[in-house]
């Protein structure tokens, strides 16, 4: 069995930031809380409990300490409603977030319809509709849900910053066709990591016969990269976990892609990768 990583793996710089800052609270001997999870990987959320950090999903819990926000970003009314408490709160928002935010708020300024590509539940979302002072905002998750948006004279178009490629172009493509006037200004906000790592595993997916993608259920561009796969025709694997691996349904396959998500430990791949090789060995002896 042979095995192949694509050459971009392991947290992206916003997880890194986010680790870092949760890291360096809990050094200072401080209680810290987290408000939801801070990155959407169950293996990270359960190191950093282990090292002292408490998930919370509501500020009414905790009357002191720090709290740490999620990088997918915080209702503003949330961080002030901290500040009186006299919580210390440390704002992790991810810089690709930051600037989706800074855009739909000049859009808004421009009385632009905003049109917000994305999971209406995912914390992103949730979290820029936070920031907007207008309701007209509306969230699109397919194209098949462009015949529900309103018509416009002017609207502004960005993506959750883990959205997928096509799923993006293509929702700009019916809104187009829908829409046959009016100004539409699009600004592709995917993150450029995420968009790099998409690339990847497309490039990768076409040379093997079977791919692992690693990460948690709860995340949008790891889900985005099995969907890449599986509309490519390829064997998919989705695990959160090396102990998640079933090593018998493997045994058949020649070549073997592994990736996983920018909140996926570089670490975890490489002990699935690993595993498989001294799975591949056994096998040639029996």
């Amino acid at each position: 069995m042979k095995i192949f990583l694509p050459p971009r793996i392991g947290f992206c710089s916003g997880v890194k930031k986010t680790i870092r800052l949760a890291e360096l609270a809990l050094k200072k001997g401080q209680q810290v809380y987290s408000l939801g999870d801070l990155v959407h990987n169950p293996e990270v959320i359960r190191s950093l409990i282990e090292k002292g950090m408490r998930p919370i999903s509501s500020l009414d819990e905790v009357q002191e300490g720090t709290v740490i926000t999620r990088s997918h970003g915080i209702d503003p009314a949330l961080i002030r409603k901290g500040q009186e408490k006299g919580l210390k709160m440390v704002d992790t928002t991810c810089p690709y977030v930051l600037k989706v935010q800074k855009i739909t708020k000049f859009l808004q300024k421009k009385s632009y319809q905003l049109i917000i590509v994305g999971s209406r539940r995912h914390p992103e979302i949730e979290a820029l509709t936070a920031t907007l002072s207008s309701n007209r905002v509306h969230v699109i998750n397919n194209p098949q849900e462009v015949r529900f948006a309103p018509t416009f004279i002017k609207a502004g178009i960005v993506a959750q910053t883990t959205e997928g490629l096509d799923n993006f172009t293509n929702i700009i493509k019916n809104l187009i066709q829908r829409q046959k006037s009016g100004e539409l200004r699009i600004f592709n906000t995917i993150c450029r990591i995420v968009r790099e790592r998409q690339s990847d595993v497309q490039s990768l997916a076409n040379k093997v016969e079977a791919m692992i993608i690693v990460g948690g259920r709860n995340s949008s561009n790891t889900q985005q990269m099995v969907n890449l796969c599986r509309r490519m025709k390829v064997k998919t694997y989705f695990l959160e976990k090396e102990t998640d691996l079933n090593l018998e349904e493997l045994t058949g396959f020649e070549k073997v892609g592994i990736s996983g998500g920018t909140s996926t430990p570089g670490e975890t791949i490489y002990r699935i990768k690993q595993i498989l090789l001294s799975f591949g060995k056994r096998k040639e002896y029996i």
